[in-house]
């Protein structure tokens, strides 16, 4: 038995002893791992740590409307679970009154959770986040080094391995905006359980791979059907492995641990696989087929993160294609591990089962990464035909927009041939030069630091406006009406789009409804919705004439009783200082409001102007 296991790479009945022992002697080890990767968390976010009270990471240039997004997520996720006792995937809280349901949605499900005692024990929506988010770049760590120790046997090269994947230029990118995909400790926890379940037999593994396969669904859907690939290879490569060998009893072994994990996946995933397949096929959201625009280049891959170093800006738009170095594009990987990664091939005659599926899972997602198309860079497309292709006509996987957001499965599998090319090259060293091992392992570390290098990040201070915690601490069942007013999704808007923008980010502080907002899908009929009422529609559109009816006071004031409007929320400047619209726009507004309810309740924020409707209580 232990002769197979050696075959077939994994750990020989004495590794696995060790193991056992790391597990019941080790918690100080695993402390200190766990503060090692905090420490490298907090200096990868620098200067983020000073600032966790009052401020976020971004970027001058990120999508802002993403990011009031996501506090918005955190904010309704426990909003409707502490606060409503209700379904967390459908809200009037934003587009009232009809509102929106979520399960297309990247809500960001198990985030919301996570976040939702430090939001209790602190009271401070951002402190919550910033501390929730060093502690997930840690588990991303932690759980890749797990991964990679169990392969290699070897402490610095599963640390190396932890920090390529948690800490990759693609992933420290999205943290300026897209919390969902920065969020990637289930991958690698995945893939350890589907090791050990490979390596054990145990189906209660199979179990929790399926159970950290519907951690990725309920946080990033996407990231759920990158699972499905990862799956269908992981399996597919040891059935055929046993098929050759001619071992039935393992065979029929991998298959129902397969049915496990797709079995456990599909209990647990089916309260939002359904309603988000049901909404999918409906027709009534817009999917825009962008994936060639929104593909991974060449020169992405080799290309360094804008953010190194100094660096605070992706780059913006091109017509063509996304730019590299965009939010999107950002996918360096690094010299460092690819040299690394081409030692581990050395092992390949010796142990090729321990390298091969992490090479194929490494070529598979960078290649399905790249998209429909070739291209060298957004201007230079090679008219090659990718196999993505293939991917994209298959039902539900066709319908994701950006084929560059594959690549964190990508880093995984580079992160762990490049720890067994590591080891490979720590233990013919060890062979003459004992010493000079563990130094190898440092100067990888070091020098994959240096490439990977993201401080200083962009930090923006956002401070809620006193008058709306003010009004989120006012009792009653009433709505606010922010002006301007839009609706938006990803790539459709209706009414003002910086209004759409802000809605989500008010929102998450005064608690109330409210009649705009941006989320990733909506109905067309929530988007035209904004042309139903007099008065709401000319506070959508306000370089529009407005028309008789939104002349008529009367009629626009019992629609704001019919509504329960009992503020009105005049914005003039974003909470990232961007102006909300020019000053003959907002200065027309506030005339037109006035005339509706009267002077301002409030003036003194020069962000916005507050009026108070005294037809609702």
């Amino acid at each position: 038995m232990v002769a197979q296991k050696e075959e077939l790479s994994l750990p020989a009945e004495g590794r696995l002893a060790g193991i056992r022992g790391l597990r019941a002697r080790g918690l100080l080890r695993w402390a200190g791992l766990f503060l090692l990767f905090f420490a490298v968390s907090v200096v990868q976010t620098w200067p983020l740590i000073v600032h966790m009270t009052n401020s976020i990471a971004d970027s001058p240039s990120a999508p802002l409307p993403d990011i009031y997004a996501f506090i918005w997520n955190l904010s309704w996720v426990k909003q409707a679970i502490v606060d409503l006792h209700t379904n967390p995937y459908e809200t009037d809280y934003i587009f009232f009154p009809d509102g929106e349901h979520l399960y297309i949605h990247p809500l960001a499900f198990i985030n919301g959770v996570m976040c939702i005692p430090l939001e209790v024990a602190t009271g401070n929506l951002i402190l919550s986040w910033n501390v929730l988010a060093l502690l997930l770049f840690t588990f991303s760590g932690l759980a890749t080094y797990a991964l990679a120790y169990r392969i290699t046997q070897n402490h610095l090269a599963a640390v190396f391995a932890g920090f390529i994947f948690a800490f990759a230029p693609v992933v420290m990118m999205q943290f300026n905006g897209r919390w969902h995909i920065s969020t990637t400790w289930p991958i690698p926890l995945m893939a350890l359980f589907t090791l050990r379940f490979l390596d054990s037999g145990r189906y209660r593994d199979a179990a929790a791979a399926g159970i950290c396969w519907a951690l990725l669904l309920y946080n990033n859907q996407e990231f759920a059907l990158d699972a499905a690939v990862f799956l269908t290879l992981f399996f597919s490569y040891w059935a055929v492995v046993y098929f050759a060998r001619r071992d039935a009893g393992q065979f029929r072994r991998l298959v129902l641990g397969g049915a496990i994990v797709i079995g456990v996946w599909l209990a647990l995933g089916g309260p939002l696989l359904i309603p988000a397949a049901i909404d999918a096929r409906s027709g009534k959201y817009n999917l825009p087929a962008q994936d060639e625009y929104y593909s991974g280049t060449i020169k992405s891959l080799i290309t360094p993160s804008p953010l190194w170093g100094p660096g605070e800006n992706p780059a913006l738009y091109h017509p063509k294609h996304d730019p590299v170095g965009s939010i999107e594009n950002t996918l360096y990987l690094g010299g460092v591990p690819l040299i690394f990664a081409t030692v581990a091939l050395f092992t390949l005659r010796r142990t090729p089962h321990r390298v091969l599926p992490w090479w194929l899972l490494f070529l598979v997602f960078v290649i399905l990464t790249l998209g429909p198309w070739l291209y060298w860079d957004e201007t230079h497309k090679l008219s090659i035909p990718l196999p993505y292709q293939i991917y994209d006509n298959l039902p539900f996987f066709g319908d994701r927009r950006s084929p560059a957001r594959m690549l964190p499965f990508a880093m995984l599998g580079l992160a762990i041939v490049a720890a067994i090319g590591l080891d490979f090259a720590m233990s013919r060293l060890k062979r003459q030069y004992v010493l000079l091992a563990p130094v190898l392992g440092l100067l990888a570390l070091g020098l994959v630091g240096l490439e990977y290098w993201n401080p200083p990040v962009h930090t923006t201070r956002l401070d809620p406006p006193n008058v709306l915690e003010q009004i989120r601490d006012e009792p009653g069942d009433f709505t606010v009406l922010d002006v301007p007013l839009g609706r938006r999704d990803g790539e459709l808007f209706n009414g003002h789009l910086e209004g759409a923008a802000v809605a989500d980010y008010y929102q998450s502080v005064h608690k109330k409804r409210v009649f705009g907002g941006f989320i990733a899908r909506l109905k067309e009929s929530t988007r035209a919705w904004l042309g139903k009422e007099p008065g709401l529609t000319h506070l959508a559109v306000p370089n529009a004439l407005p028309t008789a009816r939104d002349l008529d006071v009367e009629l626009v004031r019992e629609v704001l009783r019919k509504y329960r409007v009992k503020y009105i929320v005049l914005h003039k400047i974003g909470p990232h200082g961007e102006p909300i619209d020019t000053p003959e726009v907002l200065n027309s507004l506030d005339a037109y409001i006035r005339g509706i309810v009267g002077e301002p309740f409030s003036t003194d924020d020069p962000s916005l102007i507050v009026y108070r409707n005294q037809d609702v209580d």
